[in-house]
């Protein structure tokens, strides 16, 4: 009797999450500023997954959008950056006071505040093509027919019971 309670958590610990994923799906995976998209453990490149979604128009339109706002972030958080590198180095000045020549520096405040609303706003749109790259992986995977699921695994808890004996607890979904 132990061993077949043995060989059944085993057997329950190696299936865990093998009905949850359906053979065809697609994941979308974070790497700093990117987000690819994966199918069986493989990247992807933007060309088979145009190629999956020519179908479906509403992963294809996230998708596109994302591409689209993908080079065009970067682009304008540097161009913030640069703003407000400028406002920051300022201007040369020279005043006269007392009658001595004195030496400063203008810098400009809007401009300060132009660029962090630039580099804020390039983060911005970077982070929307990430989002817009997991919602159209999202969407597709939600269109794909659904097999009957016989059981999905949700919980398996293995401790000591009230009795003072060891047991465990299965939740399927």
């Amino acid at each position: 009797m132990k061993k077949i309670i043995i060989l059944l958590i085993i057997f329950l610990f190696c299936f865990n999450n093998s009905f949850a994923q359906k053979a065809d799906s697609l994941y979308a995976k974070r790497v700093f500023l990117a987000t690819s998209i994966y199918q069986n453990g493989a990247k992807l490149s933007k060309k088979k997954v145009k190629a999956l979604y020519i179908d479906t128009w509403q992963p294809k339109i996230k998708y596109k959008w994302s591409n689209i706002l993908k080079p065009i972030g970067p682009v304008v958080a540097i161009g913030g950056v640069g703003v407000a590198y400028i406002a920051l180095k300022g201007v040369d000045a020279t005043a006269i006071v007392d009658g001595e020549t004195i030496n400063y520096k203008i810098r400009s405040l809007p401009k300060l505040f132009i660029g962090l609303g630039l580099f804020a706003g390039g983060i911005s749109l970077i982070e929307s093509s990430n989002e817009l790259v997991q919602h159209s992986v999202d969407i597709y995977n939600s269109m794909l027919p659904t097999a009957k699921k016989v059981a999905y695994i949700d919980k398996v808890k293995f401790g000591i019971t009230e009795n003072y004996t060891v047991g465990f607890t299965v939740t399927l979904k």
